[in-house]
């Protein structure tokens, strides 16, 4: 994959970090040269020692042969101590201690030019046994041992000059080449450092730039640029086994609710918290069995999943697991946030055979998991890319729905177990569109939400509502309550509680009268918490819709003075043939009742539900036994008939 490096931004932070490492990488590279450059300083400085001190008078040769002797000692020193105490102290503290030790040797080999006999021959293998010593330091890498290679090339030129020529000019020459060849010597291992610098760090930001092409800065994953290498990877490892593999889509669902409520930082971190959840899961999971895990990310709020190798009975049970990722809310700073997920998956050989394709059902397979609300899990089917026009028709058609006032409301009856009478209803909407007959709202209500047009929807909803319900308060039946769901999308308008007191003043319906539904997944939320102060203060009441279906626990009814819990009839539809229904149902009405709340049941059908409910007091039940949703005008009936359980 080729990678383009200005299409990428180094930061001033990025840059000091890489200066920082390329003085780093520099005196490690020093250091390692102490030890050899030691190592091949002694014999050599001894040989030196004993040839030159039979020919010189010298009796500072004694001296120098210990000074030097003492420098390369503590050279070594400096080098044990670094590589033992090198993250002690700053770079600049080492690089300083290495220059002096490496001065002070420097001046030792200049002097023994002096202690020497005036013998050209001698002087010169006494310079290139010196220079072995200083080849031992200065290499580190291969530039640098051939540019040692030709300065040794060119100390010898004058010896092999002055053999042919015996004239005593290139005695005289000795030392302002001696001269010559210390400043050669300095500026070509100066301009060495340089090159070994500057090819550090570019080397190290075309690494940088690279992981960060590849890499997604927030969270440190791998980006959408690298997984389509690891889909073909993990095709060549099931090819022509009885293997497969998933490509997992796990989407954040509510991301939007929460960038807009407690700002893009917020939301970073709550992302943040899930990637690393999603790492150490993959690490555990990998540690295990013999299954990976990869993770990497493709949007924002996006995650993909590669599950490799994997047996196709075994996927749903091992993709539902990343449900348990979520199931403890994100906390940012005490507060909590509770993060749902909206999963869509497709298998290598049944659901594609290249990636691409792969990626694309997965895709399409989660965007209809969100299209039904969300916090499930979808696998893809031909037919959802089938239905993807029929999608978008629909949302046109909801638009004019709108505007041409296709919308209805109906009520469902809210019964008092205790004295079998109506005491309120549900306001549910519905769409008989002119064509199609009825739609379900599992199909428009989701799209809807994904729209945005479950705003000024809902708002109808709750004006309608009211309005009606104050008829029926003007024609006698003055204790009817009426049950309104709030969407999230709703939850989200600064406008909401002064539109609906707007909507209570023009209808003319008391704040009392009025309860508002708001899900689960939603009274988790602590972006809500002033929401439910300020219903409270207007004398709203609160129900929690679809009770159960989470992961909260009964503290937080306490917390917002929840008033009814409604308990989802996905529970209730399986009383009395399922035992761990039975035992779930009486354990939340006996812990709401604990807490003084009112419990509601709904999707009730059968006398042995109503039964069972009644005998473990249930306040309120909702369902077909009593009576399906109907419109305003059957719903009236319904009430003139007095109409009662008993």
């Amino acid at each position: 994959m080729e990678l383009v490096a200005d299409q990428r931004h180094i930061s001033v932070e990025e840059k000091v970090q890489i200066k920082q490492q390329v003085k780093a990488e520099l005196i490690e590279h020093l250091y390692r040269g102490c030890l050899p450059g030691t190592i091949s300083g002694i014999p050599v400085g001894i040989a030196v020692f004993i040839d030159f001190y039979k020919h010189t008078p010298n009796s500072l040769l004694i001296p120098w042969f210990i000074a030097y002797n003492l420098a390369l000692l503590a050279l070594t020193l400096l080098y044990f101590t670094y590589n033992k105490y090198k993250n002690n102290y700053r770079l600049e503290t080492w690089l300083v201690a290495y220059s002096v030790v490496m001065s002070i040797c420097a001046v030792m080999w200049a002097i023994a030019v002096f202690l020497i006999p005036d013998n050209i021959t001698r002087q010169y293998f006494a310079f290139i046994a010196l220079f072995l010593i200083a080849t031992g330091y200065s290499t580190g890498t291969i530039g640098q041992f051939f540019l040692c290679l030709i300065t040794l090339s060119i100390i010898v030129v004058p010896l092999v000059v002055w053999c042919f020529l015996k004239g005593t000019i290139f005695y005289n020459l000795v030392g302002s080449f001696s001269l010559i060849y210390i400043g050669f010597m300095v500026s070509i291992n100066r301009r060495s450092t340089l090159w070994f610098k500057d090819s550090l760090k570019l080397k190290l930001e075309n690494t940088l730039v690279s992981y960060q092409a590849n890499h997604d800065l927030l969270t440190d994953l791998p980006n959408q640029r690298l997984l389509p290498q690891f889909i073909e990877s993990a095709i060549q490892l099931v090819k022509n086994t009885e293997n497969t593999f998933a490509v997992v889509c796990f989407s954040l669902n509510r991301m939007e609710m929460i960038n807009d409520s407690l700002g893009h930082q917020a939301g970073n971190a709550v992302i943040q918290a899930v990637a690393e959840r999603l790492n150490s899961f993959a690490t555990q999971m990998s540690k295990e069995n013999a299954m990976r895990y990869i993770i990497t990310i493709s949007r924002q709020d996006t995650f993909n999943v590669l599950l490799v190798p994997l047996k196709a009975i075994d996927a749903e049970a091992k993709i539902r697991v990343l449900f348990s990722l979520l199931d403890d809310p994100v906390y940012l700073e005490q507060q909590g946030i509770k993060v749902t997920a909206s999963i869509g998956a497709s298998l290598y050989g049944k659901d594609g055979e290249d990636a691409q394709a792969l990626l694309i059902n997965a895709d399409a397979a989660m965007f209809r998991a969100k299209q039904y609300g969300g916090n499930r899990l979808e696998f893809y089917r031909a037919e959802i890319n089938a239905e993807m026009p029929k999608q978008l028709e629909l949302e046109t058609d909801l638009h004019a729905a709108i505007d041409n006032h296709q919308l209805q409301v109906y009520y469902q009856p809210l019964v008092d177990l205790k004295t079998g009478q109506v005491s309120g209803m549900e306001a549910l909407l519905r769409w008989p569109h002119p064509t199609r007959g009825f739609i379900s709202p599992i199909n428009f209500i989701p799209l809807a939400e994904e729209t945005g047009l479950i705003v000024p929807i809902g708002e109808w909803v709750m004006r309608e509502a009211c309005l009606q319900t104050k008829k029926w308060h003007d024609m006698g039946f003055t204790t009817l309550k009426v049950a309104v769901n709030l969407a999230e999308k709703q939850l989200r308008q600064e406008s909401l509680i002064a539109t609906i007191e707007k909507i209570l003043n023009q209808t003319g319906l008391s704040a009392k009268f009025l309860e508002l539904e708001i899900t689960e997944t939603a009274i988790l939320d602590e972006t809500v918490v002033h929401l439910v102060k300020e219903f409270k203060r207007m004398g709203l009441s609160l129900a929690v819709d679809d009770f159960g279906t989470g992961y909260s626990g009964l503290s937080y009814l306490k917390r917002f003075a929840i008033d009814k819990l409604k308990v989802d009839q996905s529970f209730i539809r399986d009383i009395p043939s399922s035992n761990d229904s039975i035992t779930i149902v009486s354990a939340i009405i006996a812990m709401a009742k604990e807490l003084n709340v009112n419990v509601l049941a709904e999707g009730v059908e059968t006398i042995e539900q109503l039964q069972f409910l009644k005998n473990k007091g249930c306040d309120f039940m909702q369902g077909y036994y009593f009576s399906k949703p109907v419109d305003a005008k059957a719903f009236t009936a319904l009430l003139q008939e007095h109409r009662s359980l008993n």
